[in-house]
C-alpha cells in the first residue's frame, strides 16, 4: 500500500459538478478520481524536466498539413499525421518523435496557430528516461 497524505484545494463548483456524475457513473470514489486525473497531468505536461529523447501524439482540434508547420526542425519531428472530420470540425492526430524540448516548441507553435492551447494535447507514449 502507497502512503497518502491529505490536502485541502479549491475547485470550481462546475468541476465539481463533473466529478460527481463521474462518480455516480463509474462507482468509483472521488479521491482515486482525482489521482488518475493528476498523474496524467503530470506525465503529459510536467514529465519534461530532464531533457530526454521521447514519443508521442499531439492532438490538434483543426486542419492541419505538415506544410501548416513552421519550421523545418519541427516539421522533422511530425513521422505522420492523420486528419479527420467530425461533426465538431477537424481533429488532426501528428505522431512525433525527437527532444521533449522541441516537441514542446511544436505544441506552443500549433497552440499560437489555434489561438488557444487548450486546442492542442501532447501524449507521450515512449520516453527514453522512463523505465
Amino acid at each position: 500500500m502507497t502512503s497518502k497524505k491529505r490536502f485541502g484545494i479549491s475547485i470550481p463548483i462546475n468541476v465539481v459538478n463533473q466529478l460527481e456524475k463521474v462518480v455516480i457513473s463509474t462507482g468509483k470514489d472521488r479521491s482515486s478520481i482525482v489521482t488518475k486525473a493528476l498523474e496524467e497531468y503530470l506525465h503529459e505536461d510536467l514529465h519534461g524536466e530532464i531533457e530526454h529523447p521521447c514519443s508521442g501524439i499531439i492532438v490538434y482540434f483543426g486542419e492541419l498539413a505538415l506544410s501548416g508547420i513552421k519550421g523545418e526542425e519541427l516539421r522533422a519531428l511530425v513521422k505522420s499525421l492523420c486528419t479527420v472530420k467530425l461533426s465538431g470540425g477537424y481533429v488532426t492526430v501528428l505522431f512525433v518523435e525527437g527532444s521533449f524540448k522541441h516537441i514542446t516548441l511544436l505544441r506552443e507553435s500549433l497552440s499560437k496557430e489555434a489561438k488557444k492551447a487548450e486546442l492542442t494535447r501532447y501524449i507521450p507514449l515512449y520516453c527514453s528516461y522512463r523505465r
